[in-house]
């Protein structure tokens, strides 16, 4: 996600914009050694000014998007509040396109270092390379304003600090500063007081690529693991549509497991009981519900195969068994995920057709002498999802309201700030350093 891979940068920029007497640290003794390593670092701030210049570009044409454009008159002064990140935008393609070293490859990014200094460097430069899948324009067309704007200020506040350690690194053998470096510092900085203007967004954090959820193999995990194992590969299989019938034994898992947990979780946590409690009978009510929907289409085989899994393994559990609360609240959360995932099969097996209400039609009894008259039944499709009784029942019981999310800052954005007013301490002159 762009929060971890956002922080580690600003962790390891902050850890080096601490640090003094560079040519000390690089090598004490060789001159060729200094060189290799600045050389090395080199590359890894290429990498990440690399990501810097795309962070900006995806997130610049969101941050202010309202304002009015630059008057027709060029002796005009201008009010445009997006002109600091667009002078951003073109410092930071300038420095990057101008400059003749190339970004560390993937062996730097993956070879540890001896030294200190480079080590920081290295881990900025591969927070950065995986920032790169965070930022990407398919991962970034959700964003809103504040978001990007929040994008924009973390940018600009690694762009002051990577002019700060330019202006220390100058010393450094073959060293070669960064392109257009003044006006880079100043448009940093006016970015972030533009920025900060606004409410920041840091729910931006948890944004970004995810890996892809698979499903966990091998032999079945012991004890109540076990059952874990099962849950969480009944959420992976569910990716799949699957058709009326494996639907109908998915719903009885999961009523069959609240009901059968609800014992174990009561010794720990009553009130998570509770909530199981009431998701059985949820689940209970969508399976006698779903009782008059068909549907022949999609598959489900695997997930009703997870789900019998994670029944048959919650039985033979013992009585006594004790479930920690960490595995309890490894339950509540896959719960909410099979929850979400059921509700939104319902809605789009409506929505593509894939399901079918079964309704009575009316017929005429005629004196054939026969004691019993079956009712006729037909299916027919379903022309608004709010006609289906387990239509309402999910979007009231399986899709709770949104909690409204609570992101602050973190404390590596307050560190790197730190890190840039950062003075060093005095040193007493007879200390001889």
């Amino acid at each position: 996600m762009y929060g971890e891979n956002g922080a580690q940068m600003r962790a390891e920029l902050a850890a080096l914009l601490r640090q003094h007497r560079i040519m000390r640290r690089l090598a004490a003794d060789s001159p060729a050694e200094r060189a290799a390593a600045g050389q090395q670092i080199l590359r890894y701030r290429q990498s990440v000014l690399v990501w810097c210049a795309q962070a900006i570009g995806v997130a610049r044409p969101l941050t202010f998007p309202n304002v009015p454009q630059k008057p027709a008159d060029p002796f005009r002064a201008a009010s445009d509040h997006g002109a600091a990140v667009a002078e951003l935008a073109r410092g930071l393609e300038g420095a990057r396109d101008r400059a003749a070293t190339r970004p560390a490859s993937s062996q730097d990014l993956t070879t540890p270092s001896s030294n200190g200094v480079v080590e920081h460097w290295r881990l900025a430069a591969r927070a950065a390379a995986l920032a790169e899948h965070d930022t990407a324009p398919d991962q970034a067309i959700h964003l809103t304003a504040a978001q990007s704007r929040t994008i924009a200020g973390d940018v600009a506040a690694i762009s002051q600090a990577l002019v700060v350690l330019d202006r220390r690194y100058r010393n450094t053998p073959g060293w070669e500063p960064i392109a257009g470096c003044d006006r880079l510092g100043w448009a940093a900085l006016a970015t972030a007081l533009d920025v900060s203007l606004g409410q920041p967004d840091y729910s931006v954090d948890q944004t970004g690529w995810r890996p892809r959820t698979k499903p966990i193999g091998g032999p079945a995990k012991p004890g109540v693991l076990g059952v874990l194992q099962a849950e969480h590969n009944l959420l992976v299989r569910l990716a799949s549509f699957p058709d009326a019938m494996n639907l109908r034994l998915v719903v009885d898992s999961q009523r069959l497991l609240s009901a059968g947990l609800v014992p174990y979780a009561q010794r720990i946590d009553p009130d998570l009981a509770g909530q199981w409690g009431a998701r059985a009978e949820t689940y209970s009510r969508i399976q006698r519900e779903l009782r008059n929907i068909g549907g022949r289409l999609g598959n489900g085989t695997a997930a009703a195969g997870e789900a019998a899994n994670a029944v048959g393994r919650l039985k033979a559990l013992r009585p006594e068994t004790v479930i920690e609360p960490r595995m309890l609240g490894g339950f509540q959360s896959l719960f909410r995920r099979v929850d979400t995932r059921i509700a939104d099969i319902l809605e789009a097996g409506v929505e593509r057709g894939a399901f079918v209400q079964r309704v009575t039609v009316p017929r005429l009894v005629s004196g054939d002498g026969r004691l019993v008259h079956p009712v006729r039944e037909r299916f027919v499709p379903v022309a608004q999802a709010t006609d289906l009784e387990v239509i309402r029942t999910a979007r009231k019981h399986l899709r709770p309201p949104d909690e409204p999310t609570i992101s602050s800052a973190g404390t590596s954005r307050a560190d790197l700030h730190a890190a840039l007013i950062h003075r060093p301490a005095h040193r007493p002159p007879e200390l001889g350093i």
